[in-house]
């Protein structure tokens, strides 16, 4: 896999095609994790980059809870 395989990143959320799947993946320190996987279909992507999106917005909205 190669950077410019990277499809839609979203603060530590990115999304790529691996094999016949949409992956959702999560940026950590030394590699990144896949979170999910999707159908290798136009409703597969766009539900790999929202729920990209909803987890980087979710991990965005706690941790301004836990910064107050």
């Amino acid at each position: 896999m190669k950077e410019s395989d990277i499809i839609h990143e979203a603060g530590r959320y990115w999304v790529c095609k691996v094999q016949n799947t949409y992956t959702v993946y999560r940026s950590g320190i030394t590699h990144s994790t896949p979170e999910s996987s999707y159908r290798p279909d136009p409703d597969g992507l766009s539900i790999a980059i929202a729920r990209a999106n909803y987890l980087n917005k979710v991990n965005h909205d706690l941790q301004t809870i836990k910064d107050r």
